[in-house]
């Protein structure tokens, strides 16, 4: 089934019947269940996979489903996929990480190093601990401050700033895999999981270091306020910058 978030929305008419209700809320729960699934671990409808620019922030927005139509689960039987293609289910309430990792979740999995850095027991990479540290900037940018980033950065608070001895070249834009395996989607403002050490997020979605395959003009991001996942144009549009150091997911 193609399935697009971006349709103009029908508007309702005053003393409708009730066939014209129930098309209408049928109607209505059709996008909401695009929303449910860019909410789902890094689920994307078939037609937002890559080859459609998505140019318009709001088809990624989150909707919030009429209480009438909450009992409701998927009447149309549409498949959701996630970021790279692979089908997953369309309502997903846990943390991801579960789904990409065979092996237990280490249980404290966050430690905050005290010199500005997090460090994730679960994939063993060290996040910076201030997701505020940067403004908002275009892609390239992005990937160049964070290649930038260094020892004495991220200052004036001591509890943020960087003091682990690391050098420009050390750090770099996460991938996508990077930013999936925080995202929980049980949680919401910021959707991380319980005990993540990091500051406080900004609103606005984060680059990934990953473009898509069949259009390097374009990179997948991630909203933390709710997990929600897309892509936007690399050259146009400013994200939020959330440095990392260790392995390549």
């Amino acid at each position: 089934m193609q399935m697009r978030i971006s349709y103009p929305w029908p508007k309702k008419k005053k003393n409708s019947s009730l066939p014209e209700r129930i098309r209408s809320h049928s109607i209505y729960l059709f996008f909401v269940l695009q929303c449910l699934f860019l909410s789902s671990p890094d689920a994307v409808a078939n037609d937002l996979l890559p080859g459609t620019p998505n140019e318009n922030e709001e088809q990624c927005t989150e909707v919030e489903p009429d209480v009438d139509l909450t009992d409701i689960v998927n009447p149309f039987k549409s498949t959701c996929y996630d970021w790279k293609g692979n089908i997953i289910p369309c309502v997903y309430k846990k943390p991801y990480a579960e789904r990409l990792f065979d092996k237990p979740i280490h249980d404290p999995r966050f430690v905050d190093n005290k010199d500005g850095t997090v460090t994730d027991n679960l994939t063993g990479l060290i996040w910076l601990k201030n997701t505020r540290c940067f403004g908002m900037m275009d892609w390239k940018d992005a990937q160049l401050a964070a290649k930038r980033l260094k020892d004495g950065d991220c200052g004036p608070d001591p509890a943020f700033t960087l003091s682990d001895g690391s050098s420009a070249g050390d750090w770099r834009l996460p991938s996508m895999s990077d930013l999936c395996t925080l995202i929980d989607f049980s949680k919401r403002n910021p959707a991380l999981p319980d005990g993540h050490m990091f500051s406080d997020f900004p609103s606005g979605y984060f680059w990934s270091a990953t473009t898509l395959d069949n259009n390097p003009g374009m990179a997948w991001i991630v909203y933390f306020e709710s997990g929600t996942t897309c892509y936007d144009d690399i050259k146009y549009h400013a994200g939020h910058i959330w440095p990392v150091r260790g392995p390549k997911q």
